[in-house]
């Protein structure tokens, strides 16, 4: 099968032909619909000390459809549509009986994404409702990270919510603020080009960051905002929701930023604001946003602004590092090279 292998460096992926995998005991062999392009597959494929592995296989947003079986796994049939979570755990740990399987040291990695098969063990699968497209199901993973961050944040309902960014995290972030009660969602970003989709995905307003003042944004939102989503992860940004909470409110930091941030913790101390630092999902809040989806008949692929075939995997990784104007960019492994 041919798949994106990552060697190191900023032009270190390449296209390469591997063994088909097949589907051994537990397991369920996925053939890849679509996996999407996540800001941290930019971030580690950088040269930095966050990189994947020199030799890993990555990518993991995706969906597809079961092409083969393994030993003792019933209940499933071939042809079936899922949506992968990229990685298991132990179930045993501390972690894990916390309900942070992300963070568990045991388990699998399962971010393959870029490539045309990937075989997974059952529990990592999540079928899609009939609503959903495979287009759908690769975007319930970077959507599920909105619920996380949320929860994490106790939104209740009525609160006012800024979003900074307009990014595929940032749309999850208005989507959940939204479907889970707030009053107000205002978005603040750099370039007004996505202000229709922040819309449409349940932003009351769209201000420009280099307007962004606290009382042009209080105004916007009723007052100052409960919840700050910051989802652009560049330095300065962590220190500008610190400026723009209510006292006693929270900062959710989604960016995933590879730099220092400089902040004034005392800022923090005179709002007595929390800091949160959310990452991923738990296997319940993603099976959560599948249904959600469907309960709602929400078609997220609208957030998709380009699909390409898998050899493009690192001419779109470093067009999105240099700034281009991509939306949520999806690969399909499907289309002949």
């Amino acid at each position: 099968m041919r798949a994106a292998v990552y060697h190191g460096g900023e032009q270190g992926i390449a296209i390469e032909h591997l063994a088909d995998p097949h589907a051994q005991p537990g397991e369920l062999l996925i053939e890849v619909g679509f996996c999407g392009v996540c800001g941290s597959d930019v971030a580690m494929t950088s040269g930095s000390a966050f990189d994947y592995p020199a030799g890993r296989c990555f990518g993991h947003e995706y969906a597809g459809t079961v092409v083969e079986i393994g030993a003792g796994v019933s209940g499933w049939r071939l042809g079936e549509r899922v949506a992968c979570r990229p990685k298991t755990a132990c179930g045993a740990c501390d972690l894990c009986r916390e309900g942070h399987l992300l963070l568990c040291p045991g388990g699998a990695h399962l971010s393959k994404g870029f490539a045309q098969f990937v075989a997974v063990p059952v529990e990592a699968a999540v079928r899609l409702p009939q609503s959903l497209s495979l287009a759908d199901g690769a975007l319930i993973e970077p959507m599920a990270c909105g619920l996380r961050a949320f929860r994490a944040a106790a939104l209740r309902p009525g609160d006012r919510v800024l979003v900074l960014g307009a990014g595929s995290l940032a749309l999850s972030a208005i989507w959940w603020a939204r479907r889970l009660g707030a009053a107000k969602v205002v978005v603040a970003a750099r370039s007004d080009h996505r202000r229709d989709i922040c819309h449409d995905f349940g932003a009351d307003a769209f201000v420009s960051l280099s307007d962004d003042d606290p009382d042009a944004i209080a105004a916007s939102l009723g007052g100052a905002p409960h919840v700050v989503a910051e989802c652009v992860g560049k330095p300065g940004m962590i220190a500008k929701a610190v400026e723009q909470v209510r006292p006693g409110g929270t900062i959710l930091s989604l960016g995933m930023c590879m730099a220092p941030e400089p902040i004034l913790p005392i800022g923090l101390t005179f709002k007595e604001a929390r800091l949160i630092f959310p990452l991923g999902y738990s296997e319940a809040e993603f099976e959560e946003t599948a249904r959600a989806f469907d309960q709602a008949g929400f078609r997220p692929e609208q957030m998709v602004s380009d699909v390409f075939p898998l050899e493009a995997v690192g001419e779109v990784i470093a067009r999105l590092r240099a700034g281009a104007a991509l939306r949520k960019v999806h690969i399909d492994p499907r289309i002949a090279a």
